[in-house]
């Protein structure tokens, strides 16, 4: 076994360029197809897209957003745009109300992100629809319970507001010198968010028993230490792995490529004729009309297997002008899922060293991603093996026979229902696998198996851990954390829950996405 064979459930570096192909393939052809209808038919200005505009202006400069949305919500659309519907309140973004006030407030905070426009615009009105949606069903809740927003209390509000304060204390004067519309924005403002808030806080308030807090502490405190071999496909044996790589040497050329990715076949000709012609290099048209991640790096790839370039095929066979093509040489275009592709053969394919570590380290890898019937037998025979081993001299023996590392998992409770009150194994195993393999009826094993006994060998993906139960222990310092802070936890647990529930209820009607495409951004859906 080398020491380079370690795939331990770990991508190569030519599965993980693969998989960044896919990712531009996923995204070239939602943003080229708006690049070309933009470049063919013009911009189409619709109220949406106007606003879109606006947003990033806001963005931009910081320019007041109020009078000219309002301006354009008055003349052309004074019942506002509605994004979905609670009971039979409508979810509506009109000058003056919640939802622009929440616009408003979240693009202030986007000011100076590193997000793209488009990115930008969408986390704003998404999370501003979101905390409409939560606003209105909680003020129908306060409704429903009679609770109201007093005079007394609204002035209350006002003054602690600190919408009026000079030297951190409520100006009299200051409050005089506010417009008309300015004040009575605030008044409605806070009028409208005191039986909101109210509600907030009395389901934030709420105390549990002490009973109740002992419990979730002890549970939190009481948890059992593990120890486990991972069987991975590193283990497979290397003359095995060389046999494959021999009968399938196709798959283990390896080269150097460049990726151009566009959306449509006549752009990819377009830019060929380019590279031709002399008019472009490679390198200048992947920077400027690539839509894939390797744009930034005017295109580069970098060395990769053939194995790692096959999914970006649509016709797998066509890949094979990969292997025949020459130094420098452009080919393609190709056909992706969704995009085309001209390719720049940087160095051209050769055969690997078939006893070379890297070579067997990428053979398992492939074995252990594409063809795992191949691989898992094996290391179901060899975990069984193991785990002889394991019961009769103990685990770190068996370790020490196989030269395998054993990993320690410190105490962890018993977390099926993955409770915020009490950590698990994302938090105490530091392989990660361990947690991946945990659930059901395995997780019960783990708990309910006697302290010190090796278990059979449980599957994790395509690896088998070997797993030895430890001792079950108390975290005494865990159990007074928790009945501490115990019902701050819960106040928060509270709220989520509300939160859970209200989205979750059959009077929500969400149509969002659909306005947000059809109207802010004006795209046909």
């Amino acid at each position: 076994m080398s020491a380079n064979d370690n795939t331990n459930g770990k991508k190569p570096e030519e599965e993980a360029k693969a998989l960044s192909f896919e990712k531009g393939k996923k995204k070239a052809a939602a943003a080229a197809e708006k690049k070309q209808s933009a470049l063919k038919q013009g911009p189409r200005v619709t109220i949406g897209w106007i606003l879109g505009i606006i947003i990033l202006v806001l963005i931009a400069i910081s320019f007041v957003l109020a009078p000219a949305i309002d301006a354009f919500i008055g003349k052309r659309s004074s019942s506002g745009i509605v994004f979905g519907q609670y009971g039979k309140e409508e979810i509506k973004y009109a000058y003056g109300n919640f939802f622009y006030d929440q616009v408003q407030n979240y693009a202030d905070q986007y000011k100076g992100s590193q997000l793209d426009q488009t990115q930008a615009l969408f986390q704003i009105w998404k999370s501003a629809y979101d905390s409409t949606v939560l606003h209105t069903a909680i003020s129908q809740i306060a409704s429903k319970a009679g609770i109201i927003a007093t005079d007394k209390a609204v002035n209350r509000a006002i003054i602690e507001s600190g919408a009026y304060h000079k030297d951190g204390k409520f100006d009299v004067q200051t409050y005089q010198k506010a417009s008309v519309e300015r004040r009575s924005s605030i008044e409605q403002s806070i009028r409208r968010s005191l039986p909101y808030q109210m509600v907030l806080n009395d389901v934030q308030s709420v105390l549990s028993s002490s009973a109740e807090a002992q419990y979730i502490a002890d549970m939190a405190a009481s948890g059992r230490t593990f120890n486990y071999l991972v069987i991975d496909p590193s283990l497979y044996p290397d003359v095995l792995a060389s046999q494959f790589a021999l009968e399938n040497k196709q798959l283990f050329y390896n080269m150097d490529l460049s990726i151009i990715s566009v959306a449509t076949l006549e752009e990819a000709q377009e830019i060929q004729q380019s590279i031709a012609s002399g008019s472009t290099t490679f390198e200048e048209a992947a920077a400027s009309f690539s839509l894939d991640s390797f744009s930034s790096a005017e295109g580069r790839v970098g060395e990769l297997f053939y194995y790692g370039v096959l999914s970006n095929f649509k016709n797998p066979d066509e890949a094979l002008a990969l292997l025949t093509a020459k130094n420098n040489e452009v080919v393609g275009p190709f056909e992706a899922e969704g995009s085309f592709a001209l390719y720049q053969i940087n160095r051209a394919a050769v055969e690997p060293d078939y006893a070379s570590a890297a070579t067997l380290s990428a053979v398992k890898r492939y074995l252990a991603n594409s063809e795992p019937a191949i691989i898992e037998s094996y290391l179901a025979e060899l975990a069984q093996d193991i785990s002889a081993l394991a019961r009769a001299d103990g685990l770190l023996e068996a370790a020490l026979a196989y030269d395998l590392e054993l990993v320690e998992v410190p105490a962890t409770p018993f977390n099926l229902g993955q409770s915020a009150y009490m950590s698990d194994f994302s938090n105490t195993d530091s392989t990660g696998l361990l947690a991946t393999a945990a659930t059901g009826d395995t997780a019960r094993l783990l708990f309910t198996e006697q302290p010190n006994t090796v278990l059979d060998p449980i599957k994790a993906g395509v690896n088998f851990l070997l797993i030895e139960t430890g001792e079950d222990v108390k975290d005494e310092g865990m159990a007074s954390y928790i009945s501490m802070f115990y019902n701050y936890y819960s106040g928060s647990q509270n709220q989520q829950d509300l939160s859970e529930a209200l989205y979750t209820s059959d009077a929500f009607k969400d149509n969002f996405f659909t306005t947000f495409l059809t109207v802010i951004l004006g795209e046909s859906v």
